[in-house]
């Protein structure tokens, strides 16, 4: 099954790039498709009034197209704990066709890896090499490695590793002291090596040790088991009881499932591991990542609705694939990968078009859907008083307002009541309430805007402001940053600006400018944006 399509608005949301998102969202996931809406910023006050009215909740706010490890699939892991031998680590990693397993503690905590190369080199391991593994092997080890039962255990089992096949009295010039050794049923032999201190004797096949071989066994203090196995399948499996510790690799590269697709393929290009553990957010391994799953794995697929420029759209976009874009802006040179539907009208809110779209293929929305998309159409063209506004939106805000049985007027009125002063906002929350960044030939301009009930308000932060604006400027080296503080109620807006390009408002808005002020000027797609263009072109 495809993972979610995301359905974002632009960055700084304002009201419309939220609930076009919703609402657009809702109407696909009607229709049958899996989609969620998603924010990249936080919600404005006025944003905030119409969900809560609406009983709608924030939608999930993300930062980047790109893919965790947590969003991409991985293998399950395998997992083992310091007491599995070699042959149980081996026996899960062919049963699961994984190329590893995790060492980790009780608490899933990673302690090293072990790959199928570590369990299957022991048969070209030297001698040294496998007495040296073996002396670290345990009597329950060995036990469980060759299924068999403990007759007789020491008082302390400790062995040097030497291992026996199928001894007989004849060889009474092999020093079997310490050793482990492998008979049959042969209790004489099994008696002499009692008596030459072995420190293991492994009886294999028939279950045959006579009470008075155990009981100078026991006197001994000389370990004893019994295996079904025969002789020679016991001394081809004995060699894999030692612990995983033994011969896991402790240097552990490991990544995070919090990092992305690229960063984990940029380390582990400098690598030569087949599989790599994940670990979560409290340092659990909770799955294995390899090569394929970086080559392999399914992009973040969006839906841009209210933007379509990159750097209005979430960070890193190029990383993800766009399916889709309703929008009311100008085209700003947006590029895929592959053919995309795009919808775009020239109307005065994306949520116009939204709302077009319920009606176009006839699905019907709630009282609260409309009163959700009636509030964005009012908050993007200032109450239906801003020169982008169209009969377009007219109508459909008509026909939203008989739907969620509530005036226009009503609305707005609340609205406007809802939306919180400037003085009480940040300078960081003045600044990007609603920005949005153009490059216009050589220039990077900056255009925000935000919602200004009276003058009063606005000359009260304009110095201050004014301050940090010639900051960010500098710091984020734009040519131009513009604020339009505008009247809701649509008699204009105060500019307050900024940059080694300033002259362009002053030269562009010449003719209406009074003092800060600008009458009538409320739009800046349709009024702001095309006079700097012109200006900056000339």
């Amino acid at each position: 099954m495809h993972k979610p399509i995301y359905v974002i608005g632009h960055k700084n949301p304002d009201c419309d790039s939220i609930v076009s998102a919703i609402a657009y969202s809702n109407l696909k996931r009607e229709l049958n498709e899996n989609v969620v809406a998603c924010r990249l910023g936080p919600c404005n006050s006025e944003t905030k009034y119409l969900l809560k009215k609406f009983n709608f909740e924030q939608p999930e706010l993300i930062y980047t197209a790109k893919c965790q490890l947590k969003e991409i699939d991985m293998d399950d892991t395998v997992l083992v704990t310091v007491n599995y031998t070699m042959k149980q680590a081996l026996d899960e990693i062919l049963k699961r066709k994984n190329k590893g397993v995790f060492v980790v503690d009780d608490n899933k905590k990673l302690l090293g890896i072990v790959s199928i190369s570590d369990l299957t080199s022991l048969w070209t391991n030297k001698p040294d090499v496998l007495k040296n593994l073996m002396s670290k092997a345990s009597i329950e080890n060995i036990t469980q490695t060759l299924k068999g039962e403990i007759y007789n255990r020491s008082t302390s089992f400790k062995t040097n590793g030497n291992v026996f096949l199928l001894p007989s009295l004849s060889d009474n010039g092999q020093d079997y002291k310490d050793g482990i050794v492998i008979v049959g049923n042969n209790p004489d032999i099994q008696r002499f090596l009692i008596d030459a201190k072995a420190a293991l004797v492994i009886v294999c096949g028939e279950d045959w040790v006579d009470n008075v071989t155990l009981t100078k066994a026991i006197e001994s203090d000389v370990s004893i088991i019994h295996t079904t196995l025969s002789a020679l399948d016991c001394s081809q499996v004995i060699f894999q009881s030692p612990s995983v510790k033994e011969v896991m690799s402790e240097d552990v590269i490991f990544f995070k499932n919090t990092e992305t697709v690229e960063e984990v393929s940029n380390r582990m290009a400098k690598t030569r591991f087949r599989t790599y553990p994940v670990l979560n957010e409290k340092g659990e391994v909770i799955n294995a990542v390899s090569r394929f799953h970086l080559f392999n794995y399914e992009k973040k697929r969006f839906i841009l609705v209210d933007h379509n420029e990159m750097s209005h759209s979430i960070n890193d976009l190029e990383y993800g694939e766009i399916l889709e874009i309703v929008d009311h802006h100008r085209f700003g040179g947006i590029e895929t990968s592959n053919p995309i539907n795009i919808i775009a009208k020239t109307v005065g809110a994306t949520a116009t078009i939204i709302a077009q779209q319920y009606l176009s293929n006839k699905v019907s929305m709630s009282k609260e859907m409309a009163g959700l998309l009636l509030g964005a159409i009012i908050s993007d063209t200032l109450s239906l008083k801003s020169p982008t506004t169209t009969g377009t939106d007219i109508e459909m805000a008509t026909r939203l307002s008989a739907i969620s049985k509530i005036s226009i007027e009503q609305l707005s009125t609340e609205m406007v009541k809802a939306s919180e002063t400037i003085v009480n906002k940040s300078h960081i929350e003045l600044l990007y309430d609603d920005f949005k960044e153009f490059r216009i030939e050589d220039s990077r301009v900056a255009i925000g805007q935000s919602q200004c009930k009276d003058s009063s308000e606005f000359f009260q932060i304009k110095d201050d402001f004014l301050k940090y604006l010639n900051e960010v400027v500098i710091t984020q080296q734009y040519d131009l940053i513009l604020i339009m503080f505008t009247d809701p109620l649509g008699t204009g807006s105060h500019l307050l600006y900024t940059g080694k390009k300033s002259w362009v408002i002053e030269e562009g808005f010449s003719d209406v400018l009074v003092g800060t002020f600008a009458p009538n000027i409320i739009s800046r797609k349709k009024q702001v944006l095309p006079v700097i263009i012109e200006t900056i072109s000339k």
